[in-house]
């Protein structure tokens, strides 16, 4: 039979363990929500800053600005962001990748940033090249349009025809066309405003070809020179203009490639954030299921447990039963004891049970006073015994019987110091033993009355 110690230590222990269990669990589903929130906060960002850098991409390409800044700061957090992610940063509260088709995405992001990343330093560096050659676009426009006034001047002064002054007088208005669509194809790259610039160009050049292979315009001395200036100028003009043109083409590639790649940085980075989502939903939903588990566990161990305290409450009314049959048993058929029973509907189980048992010992201290009584009555019977006994031998030397006789007295006298030997070692075994009882008695009353 199970002890009601063992049941009560087995219920707490289990009861503890649940309960332990319980707020661990607990504990641990926070910190990883804390975690996952973090990392999917951090994932989330990842995809705004894809979008924030690309903006200003475009925005500093319509202002041609110098303040790298705020693109500078965008790409120093995405990259140490990207980095937490792949390895991990406990400082940031950032785990490494859960599952490996996490980590080949996030390897995959990477790739795509370092493209990216190459992509936005050449932009950088043609911007700054583009924006500087830039500058010079209306110094050298206006000194172009000068020299081809001072054509047309030289022309009327020499009285020229008027097709060649009407000719020279395109050349000034195509100057100022060409300085337009290059402004505007600088401005918005738009496709027609090259197409102009480039019909303009070829205008303006191939009547410069041909003012400089006509005989009668270079023989004039004032119009040759004037001419001839106009044609180192103009080649160092279109010079100018065709680089300017090719970076701003460059340019203009290098944004288009930004934009396409962002569209793919921005999908993946959305993907890996669906992926720590997913996982996250898993895990929780995980530990929620051990936890229902868990508490379902628990509350079946405490209907347990209240089957077994119950037992435990029946075990100690028995034993308030037995312990007050053990105090009335030796009344005598006397039921009242010698404490009243109105206290003891004031105690509690262990007290009442103190109660009893000691009322119980000091009966047994009675009965054992009684046999230590007895005891000494017997032996004091027995030395009378033994002195009758000596007296009866003196007196049957004297008498005259027979052998059979006289063997009659002496075995009856035998048998009667016989009796009281037995009868004194039996008092004394009893009284042995009942003092052995009051010892544990006593015991069980002083753990009663200690642990009250």
């Amino acid at each position: 039979m199970t002890k009601i110690t063992s049941q009560i230590k087995f219920i707490g222990g289990v009861l503890s363990l649940m309960i332990i269990s319980i707020v661990l669990i607990t504990i641990y589903i926070n910190h990883m929500s804390a975690q996952d929130s973090t990392v999917i906060n951090v994932a989330g960002k990842q995809r705004m800053l894809t979008q924030k850098i690309t903006k200003e991409v475009f925005w500093l390409q319509h202002h041609s600005s110098d303040d790298y800044s705020t693109l500078d700061t965008s790409i120093d957090e995405f990259k140490h962001s990207l980095n937490d992610l792949i390895h991990g940063n406990d400082a940031r509260g950032i785990y490494a990748p859960p599952k490996p088709c996490i980590a080949e995405q996030l390897h995959q992001i990477d790739a795509l940033w370092q493209n990216f990343k190459n992509y936005l330093q050449e932009f950088k560096a043609l911007l700054h090249e583009t924006k500087t050659l830039k500058e010079d676009v209306p110094k050298k426009s206006e000194y172009i349009l000068n020299i081809s006034d001072n054509v047309v001047k030289a022309m009327v002064h020499a009285r020229l025809a008027g097709k060649l002054i009407d000719d020279a007088g395109r050349q000034r208005m195509l100057t100022q066309k060409i300085a337009f669509h290059l402004s505007q194809y600088l401005m918005n790259g738009q496709s027609e405003h090259i197409t102009s610039f480039f019909h303009a160009f070829a205008l303006y050049q191939s009547t410069l070809e041909r003012f400089l292979h006509n005989q009668t315009l270079m023989g004039i001395p004032e119009l040759n020179a004037v001419l001839t200036k106009n044609k180192t100028v103009w080649y160092g003009y279109s010079a100018y203009v065709i680089e300017l043109m090719d970076k701003q083409r460059d340019l203009n590639q290098t944004l288009l490639k930004v934009k396409d790649i962002n569209v793919v940085l921005l999908n993946a980075m959305d993907n890996a954030v669906d992926a720590y989502s997913t996982y996250s939903s898993q895990r929780h939903e995980q530990l929620q299921r051990f936890q229902y588990i868990a508490s379902m566990i628990a509350l079946i161990f405490m209907l347990y447990s209240a089957y077994l305290t119950r037992n435990i409450e029946e075990n100690f009314s028995d034993f308030l039963k037995h312990s007050k049959a053990m105090a009335v048993s030796l009344e005598g058929g006397n039921t009242h004891t010698n404490y009243k029973e109105a206290d003891t509907l004031e105690n509690d189980e262990l007290t009442l049970a103190s109660m009893h048992m000691s009322h119980f010992v000091d009966k047994i201290n009675t009965v054992i006073e009684h046999a230590q009584h007895a005891i000494n009555e017997s032996e004091n019977a027995a030395r009378e015994l033994e002195a009758v006994s000596q007296n009866i031998d003196g007196k049957l030397e004297k008498l005259k019987l027979d052998e059979a006789s006289k063997k009659d007295i002496d075995k009856t006298i035998d048998t009667s110091e016989d009796i009281v030997i037995q009868t004194l070692e039996e008092l004394c075994n009893t009284s042995r033993l009942l003092t052995q009882l009051q010892h544990n008695l006593n015991s069980v009353v002083e753990k009663t009355q200690r642990n009250r």
